[in-house]
């Protein structure tokens, strides 16, 4: 039944975030890649307003009225086909599209192999953000917390709505919501393409590089397959981008009203918009607002919607939840009250561990992640400096000539007035702010927090220089195999489980009358791993360890008082499935099933995508531009000598 369900949420997803938006987008006199990410844009927006707005007025309609929007979405799709076909025939939303369609199937073939997720210390989000959607999806009571212990409030509903929605119209299955959150986390692809004239000059525009970089980063892979919120969050940031400068340029309000709701929708979508909202704000009014012809209507436009988007969310949160609880649950708050030091050493602290790794600080610290498996050991020292640090999260090769063509873009005097100062500031603000709002200080990095839309616009940069030298394009081929070494492993650890031969999760044990949870083994990975594992399966494991107790040695009273022990704390653990998710582990057998689980240890997933990397990097290899041949200077005859001829 799953593979049915999955191919309906893929058709779903499709025509629902397409055809709303475009219904209205068509008729604009915008670009044809324009015209796509606007439609996509769009229609998540208004697929916001009609969800959110049944969850707020008619809960008790939302089952019915989930399948109104689907016939709605329906009948705009059959509408607007025509235009649509035109659209899909202009070349480079062709190649967008593929591009798309590519990286989809690709990361799918990598949640194919995840059966367990890990990385690091990493743990709980993928689980928080599935609690929350089913917290929109089944409505449950406004007191329930999320999990974690955190309050509704502490990060922005929009994605988990609409996920609820999506598996309101199919099934609430963890399977259903991997697939709708790697969709939705794939997007940003598509202004990328639109961006690629924005960061460089190109005479021809070409995706090909792009989806090779995107498919084998690592950071990339991660944010697609891991469920969370801030690849969303970098499609409307990224979209923003190009609609502010367009409108800017050709004194266009549409575009400039526009950018700012994709902003406001950004942060509807998680926090990390933030600083983009503000440096956008700022350098509106400061610099571009006094030089428009209709400034005040413009101006109106911009507030208005961007403001009614906003209040969608933050008016119902302050009617429903309290001031507080709307505004001072979010984690960047919370972690800076709970932190003791001092504040400019916190933000000059993760400034700087964002920029050299960790382990290059302290030799030590390479013990930090020892476990007795050594491949996931090695893997979590990798993952720290690939989705922490500003640089290598663009690539172990890739960053640093990111960061290269950005000096050079900005000394080589291609880039004038104020289009220079534009990104400058842009990036300097964005780089300090987007780390400063940081509430707690990590000493491995956060880059992989409010600077993933910059991150991704540097890949958009370097895909663009792929045709530039031949040496260029073999070091970014270099790259982009050196990062999907690493992307394929990492997806090899997360594809462990438990077996008769390997034990790679501790279970339980008994130590000196006193029953262990998590003891490692000889071969055992720790940390984040055992917990997303243990959470994974958590009133399964329960009972599983209870029944273990009851055969163990039973009478024995050496043992009676670690039984007590044991049994009180499983009793709190099997309540938390009532507690945060009422009861959805019960109706779904006492865990969490994922889309790597139908493969199980198969080798299917892990062949398609080898061969598909092997395809592109040989795809990538033949369009490299040749080597500069030297010209050999050659003396033209004379003419008396042309005339003997």
């Amino acid at each position: 039944m799953l593979f049915p369900q999955l191919l309906l949420t893929l058709l779903l997803l499709l025509f629902c975030c397409f055809a709303p938006g475009f219904l209205f987008v068509r008729r604009l006199p915008w670009s044809g890649l324009e015209k796509l990410c606007g439609s996509v844009a769009l229609s998540l927006i208004l697929l916001w307003l009609a969800v959110w707005g049944i969850y707020v007025i008619a809960p008790s309609a939302q089952p019915v009225a989930y399948f109104g929007i689907v016939a709605l979405c329906a009948a705009a799709a059959l509408f607007v086909w025509r235009d649509a076909v035109a659209l899909f025939r202009i070349p480079r939303v062709r190649s967008a599209l593929a591009g798309f369609g590519f990286l989809l199937a690709w990361t799918l073939a990598i949640l194919c192999i995840i059966r367990v997720y890990s990385g690091a210390i990493w743990s709980g989000d993928w689980l928080e953000h599935f609690q929350r959607t089913l917290y929109f999806l089944h409505h449950f009571p406004k007191d329930t917390p999320v999990y974690g212990d955190y309050l509704l409030p502490a990060r922005p509903p929009m994605m988990n709505v609409l996920a609820a929605f999506f598996l309101g119209v199919t099934a609430d299955r963890f399977e259903i919501f991997q697939l709708v959150f790697a969709f939705f986390n794939l997007l940003l692809f598509l202004p990328c393409c639109l961006a690629i004239p924005v960061v460089a000059r190109v005479r021809r525009v070409r995706v090909l590089p792009l989806v090779a970089i995107f498919a084998m980063n690592p950071a990339v892979m991660q944010n697609a397959t891991y469920t969370w919120t801030k690849s969303l969050t970098a499609f409307f940031v990224i979209f923003a981008v190009c609609l502010y400068l367009a409108g800017w340029r050709k004194r266009d309000g549409l575009r400039m009203s526009g950018a700012f709701a994709c902003l406001a929708a950004g942060l509807l979508v998680h926090y990390s918009a933030g600083p983009y909202v503000a440096f956008f704000t700022l350098h509106y009014l400061l610099v571009v607002w006094r030089t428009r012809p209709h400034k005040w209507r413009e101006l109106a436009g911009v507030a208005v919607v961007s403001g009614v988007l906003i209040a969608t969310w933050f008016g119902w949160s302050v009617a429903a939840l309290g001031t507080k609880a709307t505004f001072a649950s979010n984690t960047s708050i919370t972690a800076s009250q709970q932190y003791e030091g001092n504040n400019f050493q916190k933000i000059a602290g993760n400034l700087f561990d964002s920029f050299v790794p960790a382990i290059l600080q302290d030799p030590a610290k390479v013990h930090l992640y020892d476990q007795p498996y050594t491949p996931a050991m090695l893997r979590d020292h990798a993952f720290t400096i690939y989705q922490t640090n500003v640089i290598f999260s663009m690539g172990l090769i890739g960053g640093p000539l990111v960061i290269w063509f950005v000096i050079s873009a900005f000394r080589s005097g291609k880039l004038r007035g104020a289009e220079r100062t534009f990104w400058l500031w842009m990036i300097g603000f964005i780089v300090v702010v987007g780390i400063a709002v940081v509430g707690e200080r990590d000493y491995f990095g956060v880059g992989h927090l409010t600077l993933i839309p910059m991150e991704v616009l540097g890949l958009t940069l370097l895909s663009t220089q792929f045709f530039r030298r031949r040496w260029i394009a073999f070091a970014i081929l270099a790259g982009c195999a050196l990062d999907f070494a690493f992307v394929f492993f990492h997806a090899r650890i997360q594809n462990l489980e438990n077996t008769a031969q390997h034990r790679y999760f501790a279970g339980m044990s008994v130590n000196d009358g006193h029953f262990l949870i998590g003891m490692a083994g000889p071969e055992s990975m720790g940390g984040g791993s055992w917990r997303n594992w243990f959470a994974k399966r958590q009133p399964q494991l329960c009972m599983e360890w209870l029944q273990a107790e009851e055969q163990y040695r039973p009478g024995d009273p050496t043992l009676e008082a670690g039984r007590a022990d044991l049994r009180e704390a499983m009793r709190d653990k099997l309540a938390e499935d009532q507690k945060y998710f009422h009861g959805w582990y019960a109706a779904h057998g006492g865990q969490v099933g994922f889309l790597g689980d139908a493969f199980g240890q198969g080798t299917l997933p892990s062949a398609l995508l080898l061969a598909a990397a092997a395809w592109i990097l040989w795809t990538l290899a033949k369009m490299a531009p040749a080597a500069n041949v030297p010209q050999v200077a050659v003396k033209p005859k004379s003419s008396q000598a042309r005339r003997k001829r």
